[in-house]
C-alpha cells in the first residue's frame, strides 16, 4: 500500500485563531504599534490575526500496510513480540493580515493504557529538513522499521509514502520517548504557510488493547518583533485527546 500525503488538511479536529498567551502581551502589542505611529495595525492584527488547524489522525496496524501474505518475515518476527502502528497527522497555517506565523510546533503524547503498557514513538517522519524545498518524496520502512528514503520510480516496495513536497525547516524530536513533537520555522523566502503531514511509527505492548494520544499546537508569530501566541479554546485549555486505535 502507498500512502499518499494530502495536500490540505479534509477532516479537521479543531480549528482556530491564534490569540496572545495574556492580556499583558496583547496590550505590550499596542504600545509598540501605536509607538511606531501605526494602531491600526495592531487592530488588523486582532482582528484578522494567523489560524491554525489541526487534522484528525488516521492509523494503520503495520500488516494493514502490506498485501496479503507479502509481510516481510522481519517484520512478522518483531510482530510476535510488539504492536506497530503507522499514525498520519496533520495540522495546516493561514498567515494573513499584519501577523506571519514564524514558529510552530506540533506536539503528540501518546497515553499509557495501564501502569506497565506505554507506548513509545518508534520513529517519525519527517526528521529533518533544513535547506531546500522537496518534492515528490517517498520513504519506505527497511528491515529495523526505520524510516527511509526512497528514489521516485522505484518499483517493488510493497509499502511506502509519498509527500508532494516538504519545506524547510523541519525538526522532529522524541524518538524512543512517549511524547514526539515536530517543530516548523519560517525560512528566508519560503513562508510558513499549507497543509503539514507527518507520519508517526508508533511501538505498543503487545495486545495492548487501546491507544490514545492527546495533540496540541502552539506557534508565533512575526509583527513588531517576535511575539509569543498560542491556541486558546472556548471550551478548555487542554490539549485535545483522540483515540488511535482499539
Amino acid at each position: 500500500m502507498w500512502l499518499r500525503a494530502p495536500e490540505d488538511v479534509k477532516n479537521v479536529l479543531w480549528e482556530g485563531s491564534l490569540e496572545p498567551e495574556t492580556p499583558e502581551t496583547a496590550e505590550r502589542v499596542r504600545r509598540e504599534f501605536a509607538e511606531r505611529g501605526i494602531p491600526e495595525a495592531s487592530r488588523d492584527l486582532f482582528r484578522n490575526p494567523p489560524s491554525v488547524s489541526i487534522g484528525q489522525p488516521e492509523i494503520w496496524s503495520l500488516p494493514e500496510l502490506y498485501s496479503p501474505g507479502k509481510l516481510p518475515y522481519h517484520l512478522r518476527a518483531r510482530l510476535e513480540v510488539a504492536d506497530f502502528y503507522m499514525v498520519r497527522l496533520s495540522c495546516s497555517f493561514r498567515s494573513k493580515g499584519q501577523g506571519r506565523i514564524r514558529w510552530a510546533e506540533f506536539l503528540v503524547r501518546l497515553l499509557p493504557h495501564a501502569a506497565n503498557q506505554y507506548p513509545i514513538a518508534y520513529d517519525m517522519h519527517p526528521l529533518e529538513v533544513y535547506q531546500e524545498v522537496r518534492r515528490q518524496v517517498r520513504i519506505a520502512l527497511n528491515p529495523t522499521l526505520n524510516f527511509q528514503p526512497l528514489e521516485v520510480g522505484v518499483g517493488g516496495a510493497q509499502f511506502g509514502i509519498e509527500y508532494p513536497e516538504l519545506r524547510p525547516i523541519v525538526t522532529a524530536t522524541g524518538i524512543g520517548e512517549y511524547e514526539a513533537s515536530w517543530a516548523y520555522e519560517e525560512q528566508k523566502g519560503i513562508k510558513l504557510q499549507g497543509a503539514k503531514v507527518m507520519h508517526l511509527l508508533v511501538k505498543a505492548p503487545k495486545g495492548m488493547p487501546s491507544g490514545e494520544a492527546t495533540v496540541n499546537l502552539e506557534a508565533e508569530i512575526n509583527t513588531v518583533g517576535i511575539l509569543s501566541f498560542h491556541i486558546i479554546r472556548r471550551e478548555e485549555a487542554t490539549p485535545l485527546k483522540v483515540q488511535l486505535w482499539g
